[in-house]
């Protein structure tokens, strides 16, 4: 009759198994145990607690097996007090230190938020098995210890214990979180040595470890030779394409895994997978990066046709691959249309507002998010200038450099320079290169030139990295012919092994990509270049624009070192004539560039987004521009070289 019991269970009739159970004559530990079994493996752990306490009622005593069945309920349901008890209750009958009862307490005091209680269940284990080295190592894992983990790895090594899937599967979770591509090469050496490298699950982890760590051949002569794949595998190459777009020497290679992120994307949707929270989020998260906006379109499409829009993952997602790509109408119909909202979903739209230059709204929105009881971080008030008092004196949320870079830039904008310089005196740590390279750009602005001297000393004692800040004080010392200073700039540049600075910009029409660079005219024909002329001239006869940019600003050299002729126009003003040429008339033209824009440039996109009733929409190093009827969404200041 036991035996009928455990049949029933593990055929999922735990009904009929109780039945059998409550027609016993006699009933054992064994029964009694079989009966929790059951009712653990059915997730229905609450009734197997209720079983065991109804066993110890009846006075029979459990053995260490059914004590690792009650431990195992009790983490279930995330009951570390029972949990607690069933442990006293094993320190007083002298089992805690069995196999299955420590690895049962290792495993439950992890999943209860207590490592350190996990890992000395461990130590007190007599004989530990590959199930206890696995529980500790798969502990640290979960408690953000990958370090302490891969130690136990390699002492369960030491102790002549074999690895299982689930070891290896977690120890190359934690190499891929440390970046740790040494040690993960050796694991995946052990785990060929001991046959496991065609397990799915395995192949997954190693693959992505590839991605995580910049080896992208490795990871794609893995994809490329898997028979089967899961989900998970499509899922890991599509987020490594993303990886590999931060990783990325130049925008196009970023933007060429783009592509391939796509592809995948759509070979998953052709494999008879169906798209999970994951793919979805992955491939806007992918979309946004690449400015394609077509193509974040087509997935938000299926993801209302899946269901997944519900989702505030996907729904977040959404919202800033909408904002990434200019369309900041869309990103709050995007965010106004989730079901349910979390903090990142709140500080994601306020974040659109802002960069997108409509201020109330951010404000707006802010305190709707208060008035719905969402307390805002650190984050949320690094996009919330106005607040910065409210901050420390309501929410007790000490400032961070974030946010005083949100204020100087405030104060910068609006041309309140000595305010920037007062609250910079005022910071509780010193001044990094991003706030004093906002007050020099402010300077230089708005011609305060003492001032500006001072703050380029500051900077010159920072020993800036950033090409761009070195650049701008190039500019501004050779504009004064501080001659002296101009030098120290430079080999601060050469002992900084700092590169000259190209300008680049690119545009993508019907997914091919077209590059501009200034030094290659005949790239793209004659044609071109006399549209462009013509709109430089009509921009100047219209609208008065003047060209500002200069092109000692941004040092290109060609190899003889000859510097290029002073009539050569900025890349991003060769991609918008090219796009204005090849693109339907009512179709926004987006660009992407390396580098700042200069004023110049600048000026020049407003005054063709007002001729040409075009919005255009440039995305450089620093922000995102929104040009539309001769105003961009930077308010004019865009931390413009």
């Amino acid at each position: 009759m036991t035996f009928l019991v455990n049949v029933y269970a593990k055929c999922g009739s735990m009904e009929n198994a109780q039945k059998v159970f409550n027609k016993l004559p006699r009933r054992n530990v064994v029964a009694w145990t079989t009966l929790m079994t059951g009712y653990v493996h059915n997730d229905q752990s609450d009734v197997a607690i209720s079983v065991f306490q109804e066993m110890l009622e009846f006075g029979s005593f459990p053995t260490n097996y059914t004590l690792g069945i009650a431990l195992n309920a009790c983490s279930a349901i995330n009951s570390v007090e029972l949990g607690k008890q069933i442990h006293g209750y094993s320190i007083k009958y002298h089992i805690d230190h069995d196999t299955s009862v420590g690895n049962s307490l290792c495993s439950l005091y992890s999943k209860c938020a207590n490592l350190d209680s996990a890992i000395k269940a461990f130590l007190k284990i007599g004989e530990k098995n590959v199930v206890s080295w696995t529980a500790v190592i798969c502990a640290c894992g979960d408690h953000s210890k990958a370090l302490k983990g891969l130690r136990f790895f390699t002492e369960m090594l030491a102790d002549n214990v074999e690895p299982n899937e689930f070891t290896l599967t977690s120890v190359l979770s934690m190499c891929c979180t440390m970046l740790s591509l040494s040690f993960g090469v050796q694991v995946h050496c052990l785990s060929i040595k001991l046959g496991y490298e065609p397990n799915l699950r395995i192949r997954n982890s190693i693959m992505y470890l590839y991605l995580r760590c910049g080896r992208f051949g490795e990871a794609l002569r893995l994809f490329n030779g898997m028979e089967d794949m899961s989900l998970v595998t499509m899922n890991s190459i599509i987020a490594g394409y993303g990886e590999m777009m931060e990783l990325a020497k130049d925008d196009l290679s970023a933007y060429c895994n783009g592509t391939e992120a796509l592809n995948v994307f759509s070979k998953l949707n052709n494999s008879g997978f169906k798209p999970d929270i994951y793919s979805f989020s992955s491939i806007l998260t992918v979309c946004s990066k690449m400015f394609a906006l077509e193509q974040g379109e087509q997935v938000h499409a299926q993801t209302l046709k899946t269901g997944h829009l519900s989702d505030m993952i996907v729904g977040t997602a959404l919202v800033n691959m909408y904002n990434k790509c200019g369309s900041i109408e869309r990103a709050s119909k995007a965010f106004r249309e989730m079901s349910a909202r979390t903090l990142i979903s709140w500080t994601s739209m306020i974040a659109a507002f802002a960069q997108n230059g409509q201020t109330q709204q951010a404000l707006q929105l802010f305190e709707d998010m208060r008035l719905m009881g969402v307390r805002p971080n650190q984050v949320t008030f690094v996009r919330s200038l106005g607040y910065f008092e409210t901050m420390q004196k309501d929410f007790k949320i000490k400032p961070v450099m974030d946010h005083y870079s949100c204020l100087i830039d405030m104060f910068v904008r609006l041309g309140l320079l000595n305010e920037a310089f007062v609250m910079i005196k005022k910071m509780d740590f010193p001044p990094n290169e991003s706030i004093w390279s906002l007050l020099l750009a402010g300077c230089k602005r708005d011609g305060k030139t003492e001032l500006g001297f001072y703050v380029a000393e500051k900077l010159l004692e920072l020993k800036p990295k950033n090409t761009e800040t070195c650049l701008l004080l190039l500019n501004m010392y050779k504009s004064a012919d501080r001659w002296e200073d101009v030098s120290k700039v430079q080999e601060l540049m050469k002992e900084k092994r700092l590169k000259k600075l190209m300008d680049w910009s690119w545009i993508s029409i019907h997914d091919k990509v077209y590059s501009f660079k200034p030094d290659e005219r005949q790239a793209y024909g004659a044609e071109m270049y006399d549209y462009l002329d013509q709109l430089l001239d009509k921009a100047k006869s219209l609208v008065g624009y003047q060209s500002l940019e200069s092109f000692e600003l941004l040092e290109v050299e060609e190899e003889e070192g000859k510097t290029l002729p002073s009539n050569v126009q900025h890349s991003e003003k060769l991609a918008v004539a090219f796009g204005l040429l090849n693109m339907p008339n009512a179709a926004p033209i987006r660009i992407i560039k390396n580098i700042s824009m200069c004023r110049g440039c600048h000026n020049f996109m407003k005054a063709i987004s007002s001729l040409n009733a075009r919005e255009i929409i440039v995305r450089d190093s620093k922000r995102l521009h929104k040009f539309v009827n001769g105003q961009c969404s930077c308010g004019d200041y865009g931390g413009l070289l």
